[in-house]
């Protein structure tokens, strides 16, 4: 005969509810554990997104222009001089004077956009700026420029006197 004791229905209910409620505690501590891991997760996930966020904008600001994009923007800056030089004389002129003049404006151009973007080279224009460096170009106007930047030098008088172009409106306007 088995002498353990008979647990009554009341007694047998409570111990089920116990063992339940055991077990439901067990597994919210081991929940608990899991959400403060992910929450250490996500803290470290959202602090290596902001990291990696400035390292992408360091190297925004220090991408120069690329290769092509130098290219282009002494194409354009080519282009502009040799409108604004069309607009300096107003007439035909010799080739010879015309270059002369031309490169003497592209030179004006190239200083205008060391100033703007603050570099010594227009190779050292950030890559994020290239389109805007593009557009200031093909902004410029004669106006833009200092009359030292748009006189005629003595050496363009020279070829001006050679080729027969006549200047001497220029020569008036720019003393």
């Amino acid at each position: 005969m088995d002498n353990t004791p008979v647990l009554s229905k009341e007694n047998k209910d409570l111990e089920v509810l116990q063992f339940t409620l055991q077990r439901q505690d067990d597994q919210s501590k081991v929940m608990q554990e899991v959400i403060t891991a992910v929450i250490e997760v996500r803290d470290e996930m959202v602090e290596m997104r902001d990291e990696t966020k400035k390292q992408f904008e360091l190297m925004k600001d220090e991408n120069k222009i690329t290769r092509r994009q130098s290219g282009k923007l002494k194409s354009v800056v080519g282009k502009q001089a040799a409108k604004l030089t069309n607009a300096l004389f107003g007439k035909k002129v010799s080739n010879e004077l015309f270059s002369k003049k031309a490169g003497h404006l592209t030179r004006g151009i190239y200083t205008k956009l060391g100033i703007r973007y603050d570099v010594s080279s227009y190779l050292d224009i950030r890559s994020i700026d290239f389109g805007k460096a593009k557009d200031f170009v093909e902004s410029l106007e004669l106006s833009d420029f200092e009359t030292y930047q748009l006189r005629i030098t003595d050496k363009q008088a020279e070829t001006a006197l050679k080729h027969g172009d006549d200047i001497s409106f220029l020569l008036e306007e720019f003393k």
